[in-house]
């Protein structure tokens, strides 16, 4: 049904997904640089005309998880589907941690100069709370499945 706490979980994984979108994932100040990563860009207040990474990894993770988690609310009559695609949502969510974390980040410190420092944002925060939400999700649809399970044992 869609009216179970897990669909309540799942909707809000994926307006979190959403908002992460709209504001800064993390920012670099160096001496001469100010350089903000967001899903869509890289952005930088004075243009230097330096090639900046491609953020479109990001932005298709990203999104992904959130129209995984939109879709995972429909389809409530399979549970071990919504699991598989819960799971695949969180690996998804880790994945584009990862991302900013180990490739994006350092890149451009890299690029901007050795003493830039890193200053995270709310949309770093904003990408931790799908990852909450999912898992929750997939706990309480274990605990349906579990449910299930031993109703259908006592038949």
């Amino acid at each position: 049904m869609i009216q179970r706490i897990q669909s309540l979980f799942l909707f809000l994984a994926f307006g979190s997904a959403i908002a992460v979108f709209f504001f800064p994932l993390a920012s670099l100040l160096g001496e001469f640089y100010y350089v903000k990563l967001t899903v869509l860009e890289v952005a930088e207040q004075a243009q230097y005309g330096m090639q900046w990474p491609n953020t479109l990894p990001l932005a298709a993770v990203m999104g992904l998880t959130g129209l995984l988690s939109f879709i995972t609310i429909f389809i409530y009559k399979n549970r071990t589907a919504q699991m598989r695609l819960i799971r695949f949502s969180i690996l998804l969510n880790v994945v584009f941690l990862a991302l900013i974390f180990f490739y994006y980040v350092p890149e451009l410190e890299s690029m901007v100069e050795t003493t830039a420092d890193y200053v995270s944002e709310i949309g770093i925060y904003l990408s931790i709370i799908p990852l909450i939400f999912l898992v929750l999700a997939l706990r309480f649809i274990r605990k349906d499945e579990k449910l299930v399970r031993a109703a259908d044992r006592l038949r």
